[in-house]
């Protein structure tokens, strides 16, 4: 009898949890296409363009060439074709043209090797000269993570490599936020590369981690993150948001003066938030999603699938998330998993994963 309850009652709570995965997995869901006025795809760029970062002056860096290690061999295969490699581009809002640029990157300090860069994250920072400083999340090809540090030399279109970072609490690192020139957070999106996506979606593993560093010692300052994505603090500096993709959310964290991050709010988003942005005149946010984690994990391992696109503006007031908006949604064929976002001069600018980088002019007010 005690046999026949427990075997049943395990039988139940399988149920109950394959039921609960395919309903996170939004097989029943619809969306309708719409656009915030007239879309293009960008020039002068291949296939990635994961995150960027943009200045107040509107030049904007983006990462491109994003891999981890022991990818399938189909992937590997996709990557070489399309000549998916490392690389940074630079664009400007200022030009009326949708066209970018790729950036050299110069040095090696720290043993950083340019031929093993798969950039991921990225953040910018403006020191005291005017010189714009980005960090950037790198998947090394032998299977350890570090976060470059880079400062741009305008007159050459360079990047020159100042410092590489590295510690035990890099686990799977996906996204940073620049805090100065020296210091930042970043997100762990896993405890280790192996984790498949449906072992962590079925079992609801919230072991993810925030972590700070001051340019040389590093702590966790949030934890029980149910895959942490991107990261973004607000224009003051009072307030970190961080995306936990897995529970459709995004986290708001009050910044205290010793740097640990208490959370603030839980806000729903009901998609799957991948980078965020904050808007540096308002700090409302702007949200690249994916609206059925099936499709876009199906996209990653294998990139000619399509997968939606989906744009979120969510209202922010005294550090508070208000309400949220929806700007753009996509079926995947102008543009397969947006992973970041941001409006700039009246054009929206969407990033994705590993497909095409799109420009739309917004026609709609905000």
């Amino acid at each position: 009898m005690l046999v026949k309850l427990v075997v049943g009652s395990l039988f139940l709570f399988l149920i109950q949890m394959v039921l609960k995965t395919v309903y996170y997995m939004g097989f029943h869901l619809h969306y309708n296409e719409h656009y915030p006025g007239k879309c293009e795809n960008i020039d002068g760029i291949g296939i990635g363009s994961e995150d960027f970062y943009t200045f107040t002056d509107g030049l904007t860096f983006i990462t491109s060439g994003l891999a981890l290690q022991n990818e399938p061999a189909h992937k590997q295969e996709y990557m070489v074709k399309h000549n998916i490699v490392g690389r940074i581009y630079l664009f400007d809002f200022n030009k009326n043209k949708a066209k970018v640029e790729e950036l050299s990157i110069v040095g090696s300090n720290g043993g950083f090797n340019v031929k093993l860069f798969y950039p991921h994250g990225i953040s910018g920072w403006l020191d005291e000269s005017g010189k714009k400083i980005l960090f950037v999340v790198n998947h090394d090809e032998h299977g350890v993570d570090f976060i470059e540090k880079f400062e741009f030399i305008p007159e050459k279109k360079q990047l020159k490599h100042v410092k590489r970072y590295r510690d035990d609490t890099m686990l799977l690192v996906n996204d940073v936020q620049a805090t100065s020139k020296d210091s930042f957070y970043f997100t762990n999106s896993a405890t280790d590369r192996i984790q498949p996506w449906w072992f962590v979606m079925f079992c609801r593993l919230a072991w993810n981690t925030v972590v700070y560093c001051d340019g040389s010692n590093y702590k966790i300052v949030l934890d029980d993150l149910f895959v942490a994505n991107g990261i973004a603090m607000s224009n003051d500096g009072r307030y970190v948001y961080i995306a936990n993709i897995m529970n459709q959310e995004i986290v708001v964290a009050e910044r205290k003066s010793n740097n640990d991050l208490v959370k603030k709010q839980l806000f729903p988003v009901y998609t799957y938030p991948d980078n965020i942005i904050v808007d540096m005149k308002t700090d409302n946010l702007y949200i690249g999603a994916h609206p059925f984690i099936y499709k876009i994990n199906q996209a990653v391992e294998y990139p000619d699938h399509h997968s939606p696109s989906q744009v979120l503006l969510l209202y922010v007031k005294d550090g508070n998330i208000k309400k949220t908006r929806e700007l753009f949604y996509n079926d995947g064929d102008l543009i397969t998993g947006s992973s970041v976002a941001i409006v700039f001069n009246s054009k929206l600018l969407i990033g994705s994963v590993l497909h095409k980088t799109v420009l739309c002019d917004v026609n709609v007010p905000l």
